[in-house]
C-alpha cells in the first residue's frame, strides 16, 4: 500500500482476476492522477495526428533543364568585337555543322569569388547555370552597338530559350519568372545594370520594357578586346550623330558599310536638292508678288497687305487688334518689304 495514500489502490493489487468490474472501476477512481511530466511523455509517444493535406501528383522538376539559343543560319554575322564575343561563346562543328557552347559563363571563377558579395552561400543549381550559359549569347546577339543597351522582353526571351521541334513548336517551355530571377542574379553579380529602373505605365496598367546595359565586367568575362569594342562604339555613336545611320521602328540600327553609307549619302543629297528647289520656288513666287505690289499705288499695296494679314494672322490675334493697331501692322509690313510711301515720287493723291 502506498504510504502517501493509506487507501487501497489499483497498483497494489498483483492480479485483478476474480474481481468485479465495479470494484476495479472504484479502485481506478481512487488511484492518483498522472503528473504533467508523465502526460508530456505520453503525448510524445502517441502517433502523429493524421491530416487530409496531401502533396499533389504534379511534378516540380524544371520544365526545360537545358535551354539553348543560337543565331539562325539566315542571320547576318555580327560585326567587329560583337562577332568575336559570339564566336567565343558558340562554336560550330566543321564536320556536322552542329552548334554548341564553346564557353560556359557559369563556370567562371568570378562567380565563386563574388558569391558572398552577391548575397549567396552556395553555387547556382545546374538548371540555372544552363540558363545563364544560354542567355548570354542571346543578349550579345541583340545588344545595341552604340549604347550596349539590351531591351528585355521577358516573354519573347523565354520563348526564344525554350526547346522547340522542327516545326518551331515549343516542346519544353522556359517560364518568364525563371528568366526574371536570373536577370536579377546577373544584376547582383554586376553583369547587368538597370540605370533607369523599372517604370510603371499607369495608362495601360503595365510595366515599361526593361532596358539593361551589358557592363564592362561581362565583356571581360567573355574575353573581348575592350579597346576595340569601345572604338567601335564611338564610331557607331559618331555615325548616328552625323546621320549616316538611322533606326527602324523597333530601335534597331542598320549596319555600317560602304554600300549603306553611299545610299544614305544619295538620299541626303536628294533631300537637300528638293529642299533647295522648294525654297527657290517660294522665293521666286514671293519676288513675283513683291514686283506686282511695287507697281501698284500705295493704297492698293495697303489693301493687298491687309487682305494677306487677314488670311495669315491667327483669329485670336486679329480680334485683339484695334483698327488703328491693324493699320499700323499693315504699314509696318509694307515698310519691311520696302513698299512704303518712299517708293512713289510723291505722296498719294487723296480725293
Amino acid at each position: 500500500m502506498n504510504q502517501k495514500n493509506p487507501y487501497l489502490q489499483l497498483s497494489d493489487i498483483e492480479s485483478v482476476e476474480g474481481l468485479s468490474p465495479e470494484f476495479i472501476s472504484w479502485l481506478e477512481s481512487q488511484s492518483p492522477k498522472e503528473s504533467p511530466q508523465q502526460l508530456l511523455l505520453d503525448e510524445a509517444t502517441k502517433p502523429v495526428r493524421k491530416t487530409r493535406r496531401r502533396r499533389g501528383t504534379h511534378s516540380t522538376a524544371c520544365l526545360c533543364p537545358e535551354p539553348s539559343w543560337y543565331r539562325p543560319d539566315n542571320f547576318k554575322k555580327l560585326p567587329g568585337q560583337l562577332g568575336h564575343a559570339y564566336n567565343r561563346l558558340v562554336r560550330r562543328d566543321r564536320k556536322t555543322g552542329a552548334l554548341s557552347l564553346r564557353m560556359r559563363i557559369s563556370r567562371h571563377p568570378y562567380f565563386v569569388q563574388l558569391r558572398e558579395q552577391a548575397g549567396r552561400k552556395r553555387d547556382f543549381r545546374p538548371e540555372r547555370e544552363n540558363l545563364l550559359d544560354a542567355i548570354v549569347p542571346l543578349m550579345v546577339s541583340t545588344v545595341d552597338r552604340a549604347t550596349h543597351i539590351d531591351t528585355i522582353n521577358l516573354r519573347k526571351m523565354a520563348w526564344q530559350l525554350s526547346e522547340k521541334d522542327s516545326e518551331g513548336n515549343v516542346i519544353r517551355k522556359v517560364t518568364v519568372p525563371r528568366v526574371c530571377r536570373l536577370l536579377q542574379h546577373m544584376m547582383e553579380y554586376g553583369l547587368l545594370e538597370l540605370p533607369e529602373g523599372v517604370t510603371w505605365d499607369p495608362f495601360n496598367r503595365k510595366w515599361f520594357p526593361k532596358h539593361v546595359v551589358l557592363t564592362e565586367r561581362l565583356w571581360k568575362i567573355i574575353g573581348v578586346d575592350l579597346d576595340k569594342l569601345y572604338a567601335e562604339q564611338a564610331e557607331q555613336v559618331a555615325a548616328e550623330a552625323a546621320g549616316w545611320i538611322t533606326r527602324d521602328e523597333h530601335g534597331q540600327a542598320e549596319e555600317i558599310s560602304v554600300k549603306a553609307a553611299r545610299r544614305r549619302w544619295y538620299e541626303n543629297m536628294m533631300h537637300a536638292t528638293l529642299v533647295r528647289r522648294r525654297e527657290a520656288a517660294q522665293k521666286a513666287k514671293r519676288e513675283k508678288k513683291l514686283k506686282a505690289l511695287a507697281e501698284m499705288p500705295y493704297d492698293d499695296r495697303a489693301y493687298a497687305m491687309s487682305v494677306h494679314l487677314i488670311r495669315t494672322l491667327p483669329k485670336d490675334e486679329l480680334h485683339a487688334l484695334s483698327p488703328d493697331q491693324f493699320t499700323q501692322r499693315v504699314r509696318s509690313h509694307l515698310y519691311q518689304l520696302d513698299l512704303g510711301l518712299e517708293r512713289e515720287a510723291g505722296p498719294p493723291a487723296y480725293h
